[in-house]
């Protein structure tokens, strides 16, 4: 989840945000100390004017104070009211008289959204003086802010949206690899994530197609083998016992055989085999191994140690068959060793080293020889290690002593573990 491409945009929009937040409170703090020593100033003005009419009488002082720009008006209680403090603290800077006056309440600084006044509450009559326009503090940074603020959560809104498609194609995919059903996006917008979202669906339809014709070809061959076998295995008995006839029975066993193992391949590669994990006695595996094998005690020598392991027994046969008759048939004594250890089933055989570049990786590929054996079709590893993917257990190999050794690691059932 915290690689998420959605969680990233969120956190990247989010600490903008904060930032922003950050910076204009920064800048709004500025101003409005800014503003505050703009109305320290003027009230300071309007007070030493003021000062300077105290000896006017009221008709001069009203003369006076309109010529230097400022208004008289009648101190009405329901005006006051409105008007709140226009500094927050007595500057420093003001003379001592005034600093007393404003502490005594004799003189008030108020202000409402536009205007200063300066509010003479013991004058006779009481005097209130104002400054039109002294108080009108701009707006345009909290216009700015939140202008932004809209914008970049809109930019938000737009992205998320854009990129919206990109869950669908999620789901479509995961939905595939559970299901093998694929639901096409069909995105009719003209961005890269639906060009993405188009091809992804035209490959996915070509895929399905691929899977369907492969599907419809195995059926068929297999169905225009199996045909011919069968009325070829009707006629055996009424052949005389010999070398030919024998050669035909082994000959149609091993076609058989291989049209089996064609359809274990479809089903395992095409997602249809669904293990159904139970628990399994090794030992049972072997035995049953060896008898489709037609193996005697002497090939096979195998020590177990009562462990159990959880799989899919009737098909996990198929692993220990195929690793059985792999192990035989390269080995130079013509047997296999198998030694379990907990979970670990090891089987070994003696042997020349495989020639340079072959792997593991390469001989579990289908259809592929580590060397020219006529009775290999070389699908015995690929269908091991395909049916052990499909367990989600691993297989490894190792060569030491003169011996190659097919490891195969399975899963142990809870009530054991626990």
């Amino acid at each position: 989840m915290r690689h998420s491409i959605f969680l990233r945009i969120t956190l990247f929009f989010l600490i903008t945000f904060i930032g922003m937040g950050v910076g204009f409170y920064a800048i709004h703090k500025k101003l409005t100390q800014e503003y505050e020593h703009h109305l320290e100033i003027e009230a300071g003005n309007l007070l030493l004017v003021l000062r300077k009419s105290i000896i006017l009488s009221p008709p001069m002082r009203r003369s006076f104070l309109q010529a230097q720009g400022y208004s008289i008006t009648e101190p009405h209680p329901d005006l006051i009211k409105t008007l709140r403090n226009a500094l927050t603290t007595i500057p420093e800077d003001y003379p001592e008289a005034i600093k007393d006056s404003l502490k005594e309440g004799r003189i008030q600084i108020l202000k409402d959204d536009n205007h200063l006044y300066i509010y003479l509450t013991k004058a006779t009559p009481p005097l209130l003086v104002l400054k039109t326009d002294a108080a009108k503090q701009s707006l345009w940074l909290e216009t700015l802010f939140v202008s932004l603020m809209i914008a970049l959560l809109l930019l938000y809104w737009l992205i998320i949206k854009t990129l919206f498609p990109l869950k669908l194609l999620i789901q479509s995919i995961n939905k595939y690899g559970k299901e093998g059903t694929y639901t096409p996006i069909k995105s009719t917008r003209k961005d890269e994530i639906a060009l993405v979202s188009y091809a992804l669906d035209s490959a996915m339809h070509k895929n399905q197609t691929l899977l369907e014709a492969r599907r419809l070809f195995l059926r068929n061959i297999m169905h225009e083998l199996k045909t011919p076998i069968t009325v070829g295995k009707l006629s055996l008995p009424f052949l005389k016992k010999g070398e030919e006839r024998s050669i035909l029975e082994r000959a149609f066993s091993r076609m058989e055989n291989l049209i089996a193992e064609l359809v274990r391949v479809e089903q395992i590669t095409s997602g249809a085999l669904s293990p159904h994990l139970q628990t399994c006695d090794p030992k049972l595996l072997v035995d049953k191994a060896k008898e489709l094998l037609f193996l005697n005690d002497e090939a096979i020598e195998a020590v177990f140690d009562g462990e159990m392991v959880y799989a899919d027994c009737d098909v996990f046969v198929t692993v220990f068959k195929n690793l059985i008759d792999n192990a035989i048939k390269y080995s130079d004594e013509g047997k296999v060793r198998i030694v379990q250890n907990h979970a670990r089933i090891l089987f070994y055989n003696k042997g020349a080293p495989w020639p340079s570049g072959y792997t593991l990786k390469s001989l579990s590929e289908p259809f592929f020889h580590s060397n020219e054996n006529p009775n290999s079709f070389g699908l015995g590893l690929y269908l091991v290690k395909s049916i052990i993917d499909a367990h989600n257990f691993n297989l490894f190999y190792h060569y030491a002593a003169g011996e190659h050794c097919f490891e195969l690691e399975c899963q142990i059932p809870l009530s054991v573990i626990d």
